[in-house]
């Protein structure tokens, strides 16, 4: 990736700027390079591409079968280290009452595979690679200030620089300092949970098969990587989560071992521990004049589904493929196109929320009638076939 010199005193024109290199803003600038648009992306730091050839990044994430054929229509798919991928075959969900999970697999709705684990460092470099095929850099620097004129927004860089578009497009992240500077308020849940990531080689195969264990206020994550390792997040309240960070690697793995009833056999762990607070985070709104705000700068939602990464790309699919199918003669950072595309991304954002908030809440209860009834319930759907169809079609939208 190379850097981008600009003249001090030259603004630069284009049609789209994007605040922020991370995922979501680097596929939102190939998807918009390849509409023909011209796309200016902002980031005070390079994205990280790097993949170790050894560990395994602790941060990783959980592709839909949608992201995936996604990521191919845009060029990004061919630049993955296939090796570093593990499909998702089926999915076991246990839940307190119970020892025997519900199954859920990717035959039940005629399908090859639910999706993909995949580090945030594979699927990182492989953006930037496309990214620079198309010939595009990322201009480092920081945003200072926003002006709006009549068919146009301004971004004014620390560098004394200055982009001119006709829409910018936050991608900036849950800090967002697009959507602060705009003073778009926002919606702030807290779980009360930290969440602890891991990677851990295991004695036993996981079969590609995603394993989750709900307790009340706590969930544990084994998702499957290659070469008999498996990725762990383990969602717990905050005092609870620190105890098992002062742990040794040996007594983590062991205890990770107990609490998911030993179907991994002996753990060992392999990279670092990390932890973060979990909260659920809805901008008021995800436009304003002349700016959209995409992924965790729109929506931060519990990583319990798995889908906040696939949510944030969704709303780079929505805003491109209305973009498509505006005439030369629209513009894209008009007000009723922005409105139109925040209508067409509420309903996917509100269901998201009350999935993640209405699981969490549903196991986070003490009252023995709601526990049971969790567990009739997850086990009636064990004997319905059309209903594990269903909850597998959208597990993999």
């Amino acid at each position: 990736m190379v850097k981008s010199t600009l003249s001090a005193t030259q603004t630069i024109e284009t049609d789209v700027v994007i605040v922020g290199a991370g995922l979501v803003g680097l596929t939102a600038a190939i998807a918009m390079a390849k509409q023909h648009q011209r796309v200016v992306l902002i980031d005070s730091r390079l994205p990280k591409d790097s993949v170790s050839a050894t560990a395994w990044d602790a941060r990783i994430y959980a592709l839909t079968e949608n992201t995936i054929d996604w990521l191919k229509t845009l060029g990004v798919w061919p630049h993955l280290d296939t090796a570093r991928i593990s499909p998702i075959d089926g999915m076991a969900l246990w839940e307190p009452q119970h020892p025997t999970p519900l199954m859920l697999r990717a035959e039940d709705a005629n399908l090859m595979q639910m999706g993909c684990i995949l580090e945030n460092s594979n699927l990182m470099r492989a953006c930037v690679q496309t990214l620079a095929e198309l010939q595009l850099a990322v201009t480092i620097a920081k945003p200072v200030s926003i002006q709006h004129q009549a068919q146009s927004i301004t971004l004014t860089l620390d560098n004394q620089q200055a982009v001119q578009a006709k829409v910018l497009s936050a991608a900036d992240g849950v800090h967002s300092w697009v959507r602060q500077h705009m003073q778009i308020g926002v919606s702030l849940k807290s779980f009360h949970q930290t969440a602890i990531v891991a990677n851990f080689k295991a004695e036993l195969p996981h079969r590609d098969i995603a394993k989750q264990w709900f307790q009340p206020h706590e969930t544990l994550a084994l998702l499957p990587l290659p070469d008999q390792t498996v990725s762990m997040v383990w969602s717990m309240p905050h005092d609870r989560a620190q105890s098992l960070l002062a742990l040794s690697a040996e007594d983590l793995a062991q205890t990770v071992r107990d609490h998911s009833h030993d179907v991994t056999g002996a753990l060992a762990l392999c990279g670092d521990v990390l932890s973060f607070d979990l909260n659920q985070q809805t901008a008021h709104t995800s436009v304003g004049e002349r700016v959209v705000l995409m992924g965790d700068a729109a929506h931060q939602v519990h990583p319990m589904a798995g889908q906040g990464v696939n949510l944030g790309f969704r709303d780079v699919m929505q805003l491109t493929e209305m973009a498509a199918k505006l005439s030369t003669m629209h513009d894209i950072g008009d007000d009723s196109f922005l409105r139109r595309y925040e209508r067409a991304r509420q309903l996917d954002v509100v269901r998201m929320n009350m999935l993640t908030s209405g699981l969490d809440s549903m196991f986070a209860s003490s009252a023995g009638w709601l526990q049971a009834l969790t567990g009739r319930g997850m086990h009636a759907i064990d004997r319905q076939s059309w209903i594990k169809k269903y909850l597998v079609q959208t597990a993999t939208l």
